[in-house]
């Protein structure tokens, strides 16, 4: 149907079959397969957003069983983009996500959601060198945590320390994620700092929280 948003199979594979593949149980294949994902057939080229909604409904109630909703979400967005580099393309692309860093390697996140769904929308505002915001037209999930997950992954991924992303404005399908992370560089001033404090038998003082 024209105008149908979809999400490609590559999209499905990253998480199901790559990141998830050894955590499905046989009950939450079976739940898998009953809302139309037979990880035992050929993917199929693409999907609809409201069957991947499903997909990761039943992923979160199988595989994150008894975690809050918002942490199951936040952590399959997380093994999303560990699955994602696990691919073929992923793996040939996680080389140069890590020689560009993460302010770098996230003002391409268009590129990444564009080739996974067709409805995807990016906008981004650099706030300063280590401080973004991110603005998805639609999280294709049922909470913004996910992409919250996806987003702190790949920063990390792409050498960011202390990471933290946290989403606010959601209204039902868009939302804006504020990014920040410390450059590597940034980090080992830090620890050497804490460990010439602990050594002068001084307390090191506390870091504020990421």
């Amino acid at each position: 149907m024209a105008g149908e948003k979809l999400v490609y199979a590559g999209t499905v594979e990253a998480l199901f079959l790559k990141a998830l593949e050894n955590r499905l149980t046989p009950a939450c294949r079976t739940r898998l397969c009953e809302a139309g994902l037979d990880l035992e057939q050929k993917l199929s080229p693409t999907y609809t957003l409201e069957q991947w909604k499903q997909f990761l409904r039943v992923a979160a109630d199988h595989v994150y069983a008894g975690m809050p909703t918002e942490a199951a979400y936040y952590s399959l967005g997380e093994r999303f983009i560990d699955g994602y580099f696990s691919t073929l393309f992923g793996r040939a692309l996680l080389g140069m996500v890590r020689l560009a860093g993460p302010r770098r390697a996230l003002t391409q996140a268009r590129l990444g959601f564009r080739s996974s769904t067709n409805c995807s929308e990016v906008r981004i505002v650099e706030r300063g060198p280590t401080t973004m915001e991110v603005w998805l037209n639609d999280i294709v999930a049922d909470q913004p945590t996910f992409a919250a997950g996806l987003l702190a992954r790949a920063a990390e991924l792409a050498g960011g320390q202390r990471v933290a992303v946290v989403p606010e404005g959601f209204d039902g399908q868009s939302a804006t994620f504020h990014v920040r992370w410390s450059e590597q560089a940034e980090a080992g001033v830090n620890a050497g700092l804490t460990a010439g404090s602990t050594a002068g038998g001084q307390a090191p003082a506390p870091r504020p929280p990421a």
